[in-house]
């Protein structure tokens, strides 16, 4: 875990054999993959993350963990940048 600019909370899991090295929830932009392990949330930047190897893995907040699963193991599923942003103060 860790806390963020703007009290946002973010948190990884480490992964192997999964084809990405963890995966990260952040309250804002939901679950998605990470390209690092040693430092899977990254730096601060204010802005979604975004690069080769990032995936956000569902449109919703907080995916049925099947849907998770099979987002996670299916290299097509998901997309390079998040649905929704969550903000302090609402959806953007």
């Amino acid at each position: 875990m860790q806390r963020l600019a703007g009290d946002v909370l973010a948190g990884a899991v480490a992964l192997s054999g999964s084809g990405a090295p963890a995966l990260v929830w952040d309250e804002r932009y939901g679950w998605r993959t990470a390209i690092s392990r040693r430092h899977p949330i990254g730096k601060e930047t204010g802005t979604p993350p975004e690069g080769d190897g990032i995936r956000y893995l569902s449109e919703h907040q907080q995916p049925e963990p099947v849907e998770l699963l099979a987002a996670l193991s299916d290299g097509w599923r998901g997309s390079k940048h998040p649905k929704t942003v969550q903000l302090a103060g609402g959806t953007v």
